[in-house]
């Protein structure tokens, strides 16, 4: 696994920690705030990151895979429960 991909995956596991105690502060009335501003660093880092990823996987599908994810994470409360941006990083 390249250096680059064991970081992004790093991020990626605690975006989606975060996201699940998102989740749960959502029932206390503060997490969707937060939520919504981890999307964005998500979009931001991780999604950058794999359109931008030279490799096999041509850009029309890296471009899918990133827009089934943000799509995902956008979709309130199911984003703070799904691992989108750890399975991204692992398909790409």
């Amino acid at each position: 696994m390249e250096f680059d991909k064991i970081i992004m995956l790093i991020i990626a596991i605690l975006l989606d920690l975060f996201g699940l105690l998102c989740f749960i502060l959502s029932f206390f009335g503060v997490g969707i705030a937060i939520s919504f501003l981890l999307d964005i660093i998500g979009g931001l880092t991780i999604g950058l990151w794999s359109l931008l990823k030279k490799g096999k996987i041509g850009l029309t599908k890296k471009a899918l895979k990133h827009l089934i994810a943000q799509g995902v994470e956008l979709i309130p409360f199911l984003g703070d429960i799904s691992p989108s941006w750890t399975i991204l990083v692992l398909t790409s």
